[in-house]
């Protein structure tokens, strides 16, 4: 037996209490301890001790959804609205973690703007169903246009964008499409000043992030072919688009670990869920949702800090208490693995995951560009599984860093770049 599908989906979320009944689809955490989520009526909920009590904000918005939602720290946030059948995009900003939102129309009521990101608080972005990416340097205070190179795809480059992801302050992706025409993904590598065109699947793309500098993943899909991914191994010159074969469209991507991937599939009720990075050519999932309720969107902060949130206001914390998933069922590690950290770049802070096939002394240690040793991080005994650790660099200068791991004879380093 692979997976017994009835039986494990309780056992990987369990029910939080919510203090909405509207619908959330976004969700945004910058941490493990501030979160939010987002969704119909205006509603905006958000935890500020890592999920264990929620609590509704006034968005000042009651008749139509807040499209998407974004922070750069614990204060400091933007959210997108639309009426835009009558009056276009409103712009939500709060500067002390939405306890208050302050809230202006975009001038041009002819642009729909649906998705937002920030690179700090003066540097964001945003896009959505006209086509055009619009850039800010003061906080959303004033918007202007980013040039979008069309020599690729010259009749397809204004088509919808429905995510924004940078991997630093320069390299970004955009990606979107339109229903039985085109999926397309932008990269800029100039901070947004220009961006290039990528036609790269049958239909649209709903969601991008990045596993690593180099591989950059997306999903969407549509009702007719189903769930697909695209996928790049060298930063985003080059893209391979497959079919999951499960007929679901994905808006949500989210990595639990850089093997495990969970997209949840909205009307059907259930997840779709990777064990081998979303590779192309690997087998994607299903796993029914908790309670069989509709998850819009799930997010992972580390491979034991994720959530998903739904219709009626659901919310959902992932099991701490469980494995993971694996092919074989057991959620038993049969290797020795150190995944590379994430963020990568970081500032300051980054998590470590790794998996030990039997218990034992494990050894884990930080050193510098020259070699030299600068913290022992541990040197105990840990059971077999996996296991995810948060290196704290808050104290030490920018620079290339290697963590070491060491078990039952076996070493594997990784290298981390601080970048304050």
């Amino acid at each position: 037996m692979i997976w017994s599908l009835s039986s494990y989906c309780q056992q990987y979320w369990l029910n939080v209490s919510s203090p909405v009944n509207k619908t959330l689809t976004k969700s945004f955490f910058i941490d493990t301890v501030f979160g939010w989520a987002a969704g119909d009526s205006g509603a905006i909920i958000n935890t500020t001790n890592g999920g264990n009590n929620w609590v509704k904000q006034s968005s000042g918005i009651t008749n139509f959804a807040i499209d998407d939602i974004f922070f750069i720290n614990q204060n400091s946030g933007w959210a997108l609205a639309n009426d835009f059948f009558f009056q276009g995009t409103v712009m939500l900003r709060t500067s002390n973690g939405g306890i208050n939102w302050t809230s202006s129309r975009y001038p041009d009521t002819t642009l729909v703007f649906n998705t937002i990101y920030f690179l700090d608080t003066l540097t964001g972005y945003m896009t959505g169903y006209s086509g055009l990416i619009y850039k800010t340097t003061n906080s959303g205070s004033n918007w202007f246009n980013c040039f979008i190179d069309t020599s690729y795809c010259p009749f397809l480059y204004l088509f919808p964008k429905t995510k924004l992801y940078f991997i630093d302050h320069t390299t970004g992706f955009a990606c979107g499409g339109q229903i039985d025409i085109q999926g397309m993904i932008w990269k800029t590598t100039n901070a947004g000043a220009n961006w290039f065109t990528y036609c790269v699947a049958s239909e649209p793309l709903y969601n991008i992030t990045a596993v690593s500098n180099n591989k950059i993943v997306a999903n969407g899909g549509d009702f007719e072919y189903g769930l697909s991914t695209v996928i790049s191994t060298d930063g985003g010159n080059n893209w391979n688009y497959e079919l999951n074969n499960i007929l679901a469209r994905g808006y949500s991507l989210a990595f639990r670990t850089q093997k495990e991937v969970w997209v949840p599939l909205n009307y059907l009720q259930s997840f779709a869920v990777n064990t081998d990075s979303g590779n192309i050519g690997s087998v994607w999932r299903e796993i029914p949702s908790p309670d069989g309720k509709l998850i819009n969107s799930t997010i992972f902060m580390t491979p034991t800090f994720g959530w998903s949130f739904g219709s009626e206001g659901v919310i959902y914390k992932y099991n701490s208490a469980v494995i993971g998933l694996s092919d074989e069922g057991t959620g038993v590690p049969g290797a020795f693995t150190l995944s590379q950290n994430y963020p990568n770049p970081f500032n300051p802070s980054t998590t470590i995951g790794y998996t030990i096939n039997s218990g034992g002394m494990v050894k884990a240690e930080i050193f510098n560009i020259t070699g030299e040793l600068v913290q022992n991080i541990f040197n105990n005994y840990q059971p077999q599984g996996y296991h995810a650790i948060e290196w704290n660099a808050a104290r030490y200068p920018s620079g290339i860093y290697f963590f070491r791991l060491s078990s039952g004879g076996k070493q594997e380093t990784i290298k981390m770049l601080l970048v304050k």
